[in-house]
């Protein structure tokens, strides 16, 4: 019997032969973007090629069966809104399953639980209004001009007096700096007008109980990808054609998209020659590109409060703040914490055993007497992933949607960047990455 990976690599061998290179329209990139590029391009009538230098599709999409029987999301987890959300549709489309996990925003419905760190359960309703009168305030400043060229951290620090020392509590403090973690930054490397930016659709948000990587999967079938074929060059030297160079040949495209994360663009990994023009190496050099990990734990029984999220308040930016019970839509007992920005970097160079272990003080101290030790644990390592060198973008201080714009324009009108960083609204998101793709394709086949 052919296991899945078998029949995958097999539904994704539909490439060119190895004589034939020339293609009208090269995908540098099997994530959603470029699943999305290329289905377009192919529905539009024209001859395709992805080219994806991992051995899997999804690019941060990433469903790790590690333990078979509990699929485990180390890349995107959530379809942010319902309403008219692409995502949503394709998974109804495909049909997919997938489960209300209302958790992970400022307006969700999920149940939560907050404790102290050292096991008293904190007054969430006090907290919650604390913090959204700091957050009332800087929204307002957030819509003001020159909010892109100030940080998050600046404007906390010229808040007025009374609202100032509010944000200097612990409580509040850590949330401010967990609400930057959660773009992947740190407040004082996000943009004060992130908080005018909308990047979500209406109604709930929505997770796959059997795992993110089913959509890429299903997304790919029958699209012509050829995996672990990293892009080191491309050349528009050429009038008829672009050049695309990897390990295994070179490929000749009348057109391109490429697809690769920010952080690829960022570290020069592609060659581009002749170079990007200036606007488009300047928008990449103020985009910010962040540190979000994960880390699932998986126990023996459930020894947690029956809610959907459970937050330690007051650990000013330590990891292992906020958990996630994946038990509420998978059935299997496992808890889920996110770190982002400043949380993200204390955890950067530790192993899963260690964080594991750091992890489980933290569970044992708001769980005394009731705490069990975890069965298995799996982290995430984006920072350190040569093929993304960081989780997602973010507006930096400097930086705005303009930028984002200015990525996503046409280079000599046979060249065009796309992905989440590329949105210049949904950005961040898989939904604005799946977008961005079918932008730029559309405008390769009008």
């Amino acid at each position: 019997m052919l296991r899945r990976r078998e029949v995958l690599a097999g539904a994704l061998s539909l490439v060119p032969p190895s004589g034939d290179r020339e293609v009208d329209v090269a995908v540098i990139g099997a994530g959603i973007a470029g699943l999305s590029a290329a289905d377009t391009a192919i529905k539009a009538g024209l001859s395709c090629v992805v080219l994806e230098a991992r051995d899997r599709v999804g690019g941060r999409i990433w469903t790790s069966t590690e333990w078979p029987d509990l699929p485990v999301d180390l890349g995107a987890s959530w379809i942010h809104g319902t309403e008219g959300n692409p995502i949503c549709d394709e998974a109804n489309r495909l049909g997919i399953d997938t489960a209300v996990f209302d958790v992970g925003s400022f307006d969700g419905d999920g149940s939560a639980e907050y404790y102290s760190p050292n096991g008293i359960l904190a007054d969430a309703d006090r907290i919650d209004m604390q913090l959204a009168r700091v957050l009332r305030h800087l929204e307002d400043a957030a819509a003001t001009d020159g909010a892109d060229r100030l940080s998050l951290r600046a404007a906390i620090d010229s808040l007025p007096r009374p609202l100032r020392n509010l944000a200097r509590t612990p409580t509040v403090a850590a949330a401010l700096t967990d609400y930057a973690g959660d773009y992947s930054a740190t407040p004082e490397e996000l943009a004060l007008s992130v908080l005018d930016e909308e990047d979500v659709f209406g109604g709930a948000q929505r997770v796959f109980p059997g795992g993110y990587g089913q959509l890429a999967d299903r997304l790919a079938e029958g699209l012509p990808v050829q995996l672990n074929t990293a892009v080191t060059a491309l050349s528009l030297r050429a009038p008829d054609h672009v050049a695309v160079d990897t390990a295994s040949g070179r490929w000749r495209a009348a057109k391109v998209i490429v697809t690769v994360p920010l952080g690829v663009l960022k570290s020069s990994a592609i060659e581009f020659d002749p170079p990007l023009p200036a606007a488009h190496t300047s928008a990449i050099e103020r985009l910010g590109f962040g540190r979000f990990e994960k880390l699932v734990l998986r126990f023996d029984t459930a020894f947690w409060d029956d809610v959907d999220q459970i937050q330690v308040s007051g650990r000013l930016g330590e990891p292992f703040s906020g958990w996630y019970n994946l038990a509420r839509v998978t059935g299997a007992p496992a808890l889920m914490a996110l770190n982002g920005g400043v949380a993200a970097a204390a955890v950067g160079e530790m192993t899963v055993g260690s964080q594991s272990d750091l992890a489980s003080e933290v569970l044992a101290g708001i769980y005394p007497g009731r705490f069990r030790p975890p069965l298995a644990a799996q982290a995430s390592r984006w920072s350190t992933d040569v093929f993304s060198r960081g989780s997602y973008s973010f507006t930096a201080v400097g930086s705005g949607e303009q930028d984002r714009v200015t990525l996503a324009e046409p280079v000599d009108d046979r060249l065009w960047l796309a992905g989440e960083a590329q949105h210049p609204t949904l950005h961040s998101t898989v939904h604005g990455a799946w977008l961005s793709g079918r932008a730029a394709a559309e405008q390769v086949t009008a």
